[in-house]
C-alpha cells in the first residue's frame, strides 16, 4: 500500500511539475534556414531544377546538407556562431561530368529572446553571397539577393540563376 502511495506521489508531482512554457510548441517560430531558389538564367522569372545536386559545407569535416537530390529549391542552414558560411554546391553528382562551385555568405546575427521554452532564435541580416569565380567552369552563373534580412522562411532569400 505505501509503494502504490509513494508511485501515486511521485506522478502526481511529475505531472503538476511540468507546466505548459517548459515544452516549446511546434510551429513556435526557430532561428530560419536560408531558401535558395533556382531559375532559368534565359528566362530567370522561370524555375529551373538542378540535376543531382548536392550541398556540402566547406569544412575540413564536411557535412552533406543536401545530397544528390533533383530540386528547384532548398532550405539550408547559416552558422549562428560565424558571421560567414560557405556551401560547396555540387551539380550532376554520380554522372560523367559532376561541377562544383563554392558559395560564401557573409552576415552578420542578432539572437532574439523567444520564450522560456524555446530559448533564443537567431536571424541574420546584411546577407551577402557571393560565388567563387572558374572562369566559364561555373554552373552558377549569377546571384540575386532577394532580401538582405533572413527571419523567417516564408520567402526567398537567394536565387541561384543557371
Amino acid at each position: 500500500m505505501l509503494k502504490r502511495f509513494a508511485f501515486l506521489l511521485f506522478a502526481l508531482t511529475m505531472f503538476v511539475g511540468c507546466t505548459r512554457d517548459d515544452i516549446c510548441e511546434e510551429g513556435t517560430a526557430t532561428t530560419p534556414l536560408l531558401v535558395i531558389t533556382f531559375n532559368d538564367i534565359v528566362n530567370p522569372t522561370q524555375r529551373k531544377a538542378v540535376p543531382n545536386l548536392t550541398v556540402e559545407t566547406r569544412e575540413i569535416n564536411s557535412t552533406e546538407v543536401i545530397t544528390s537530390e533533383t530540386t528547384d529549391s532548398i532550405a539550408i542552414p547559416l552558422r549562428n556562431a560565424a558571421l560567414e558560411t560557405s556551401y560547396r554546391f555540387k551539380k550532376g553528382v554520380g554522372t560523367a561530368a559532376p561541377n562544383t562551385d563554392v558559395l560564401t555568405l557573409t552576415y552578420t546575427t542578432e539572437d532574439l529572446y523567444v520564450n522560456r521554452a524555446c530559448a533564443f532564435k537567431t536571424i541574420y541580416r546584411d546577407l551577402n553571397a557571393l560565388v567563387q569565380n572558374e572562369g566559364s567552369a561555373n554552373w552558377i552563373l549569377q546571384l540575386v539577393v532577394e532580401t538582405n534580412d533572413i527571419v523567417d522562411e516564408t520567402e526567398t532569400h537567394i536565387t541561384i540563376l543557371h
